[in-house]
């Protein structure tokens, strides 16, 4: 478990597979950028017992308060084979929630990590550039923009240009969350 000053990162347990489903599949909390596939609790439970949703390629993880309830998630994953990198996602299930720093502490924390437990060079991000909110963060933990991919992305019946921003390991200094 890492733990921040207001929020923490920890696995999934079985336990949060229920509450997990119903947050992915409220469509409104994905906004306009993520993906907004309907995810099944069944499908859930058999990805969970096959890895716990933690391995070399995707691992996923629950953000909470410091009471342990659920405000959020944030997974990495190697998108490019050939590239020394890790891809991070992360999102705030409630409107409410959004714009406190938990994004940025989540962020923050989770980049600390990747770069202390993983043999990597590189932790990217890929931002609609219609989300000032999330680019915001990325700028704010330190990551750089390199350049926008065209109508890389579609989500909720449009394409989107994606910005790619990224921190090199010999870059990182983690703000105080």
């Amino acid at each position: 478990m890492i733990i921040g000053k207001k929020i923490k990162i920890r696995t999934i347990l079985e336990q949060d597979l229920s509450t997990l489903a119903l947050l992915l599949n409220d469509i409104e909390s994905a906004g306009s950028f993520l993906p907004n596939a309907m995810v099944s609790e069944v499908g859930l439970k058999k990805e969970f017992h096959e890895s716990g949703f933690l391995s070399d390629s995707f691992s996923r993880f629950l953000i909470t308060d410091h009471s342990d309830h659920i405000v959020g998630t944030i997974w990495m994953f190697k998108s490019i084979p050939y590239f020394d990198a890790f891809e991070v996602g992360y999102h705030i299930f409630n409107q409410d929630n959004r714009g406190n720093g938990l994004a940025t502490e989540a962020l923050t924390l989770f980049t600390s990590y990747l770069f202390d437990a993983k043999q990597i060079n590189r932790v990217e991000l890929r931002i609609a550039t219609e989300n000032p909110a999330s680019e915001k963060v990325a700028r704010k933990v330190g990551f750089v923009h390199e350049g926008t991919h065209r109508e890389a992305a579609f989500t909720k019946g449009k394409m989107h240009d994606m910005q790619t921003f990224s921190v090199l390991r010999r870059e990182w200094q983690p703000i105080n969350g």
